[in-house]
């Protein structure tokens, strides 16, 4: 059973690769050896006048501008509403996946290499709390003091394996309470701003380390969802977690929570899925285009706007997806609704602005 399992993630594994570039940037250095990884932990994001062309990962508004995050440690400033962008220092050169902000002061933002940065100033200096290497020692020794054999295991796993593992998404609750969900099925949550740091793994029955995209709150419910299916809810505040059954088997890059019991889900080859019932049964959401979505939010007046690697805007409307956008844009990896309305896309070839009147 075990080498059938096996064989059926390799081939999983082997379609994504083929199909899913964007997430290869999601998970993967531009150079793979550890020490590069390390290397990049040490070395100020370079300064550069093509940032505002770069592939960027995420995006977030702080009080009337916008802060942007992307490759190689890259973070950028709009304050026009995304019509220019100004490069803002930035500590580490690995690249950045998620950027979140409580107040017009306080925000995170995660990468690879297990790296979580804080800023108490709007984002204007940011500050190194995290990274893959105390990671590491960190679980090592909290797992050696449990006397958890399978924890200890685990972390020796990942202090031999050395820093590479990114972070993907996170939970901002307060300036000092986050949760972080990334790679080989790493959750971490801290109380105190990145001080000290919990392990959720043992919480959430990921037998097989499956990478963790999107992780979402919604009053009591915290929900998880990665590759090969793996979807986790809790309806008690993150104390416990239920592994959910869904009729489908690849990856789910994004989710969304509504009501008390309503869970959407989506991710490669444009699959997605409704439950009305927290999970109990499912529908398929009927999609025109195969391509892979990787965000998603709830609009202010409460649609579930989609962004694909078509670079299609999609609605949800009565059980299908509906093109939004009348032309394509470049490749998308994150939206945001601005203040006004608009869209904030994210692109492999930076931020691009859509107003309302380019929606049908």
């Amino acid at each position: 059973m075990m080498f059938d399992r096996t064989k059926k993630t390799l081939s999983i594994v082997s379609r994504r690769f083929t199909q899913t570039t964007l997430v290869i940037l999601m998970l993967c250095q531009t150079t793979d050896a550890f020490s590069s990884v390390a290397d990049a932990f040490d070395r100020s994001a370079t300064q550069s006048k093509l940032g505002p062309k770069a592939a960027l990962m995420s995006a977030a508004k702080v009080g009337d501008h916008v802060v942007v995050v992307g490759e190689r440690g890259l973070i950028l400033r709009s304050d026009d509403d995304g019509k220019s962008w100004r490069q803002l220092p930035s500590p580490v050169s690995v690249t950045l996946t998620g950027v979140r902000f409580t107040d017009d002061k306080n925000g995170y933002a995660i990468g690879h290499g297990g790296i979580v940065l804080r800023t108490a100033d709007g984002g204007a200096e940011w500050k190194v709390q995290l990274d893959g290497r105390a990671l590491a020692q960190t679980l090592l020794k909290k797992a050696e003091a449990s006397n958890d054999e399978e924890a200890i295991y685990q972390a020796k796993l990942l202090v031999s394996d050395g820093p590479d593992k990114p972070f993907l998404d996170m939970l901002l609750l307060s300036p000092d309470h986050l949760i972080v969900v990334g790679a080989y099925g790493l959750v971490l949550e801290t109380k105190d701003g990145g001080k000290t740091w919990a392990s959720w793994m043992n919480r959430i029955q990921n037998y097989f380390g499956l990478h963790l995209y999107s992780i979402r709150k919604q009053a009591d419910r915290i929900l998880v969802a990665g590759e090969q299916g793996f979807v986790a809810l809790s309806t008690d505040n993150g104390q416990t977690f239920t592994t959910l059954e869904t009729p489908y088997e690849g990856s789910y890059f994004t989710a969304e929570l509504l009501g008390d019991s309503e869970i959407v889900l989506a991710g490669l080859r444009g699959n997605t899925l409704i439950s009305n019932d927290n999970g109990a049964d499912w529908k398929n959401i009927k999609n025109p285009i195969s391509a892979s979505i990787l965000a998603s939010y709830i609009s202010a007046n409460g649609q579930i706007i989609m962004a694909n690697q078509a670079g299609i805007l999609l609605g949800l409307t009565e059980n299908r997806l509906v093109p939004l956008t009348r032309k394509r844009l470049p490749p998308l990896t994150n939206i945001l609704e601005k203040a006004n309305g608009n869209v904030l896309a994210l692109s492999i070839n930076g931020p691009v602005s859509i107003d309302v009147g380019d929606l049908k």
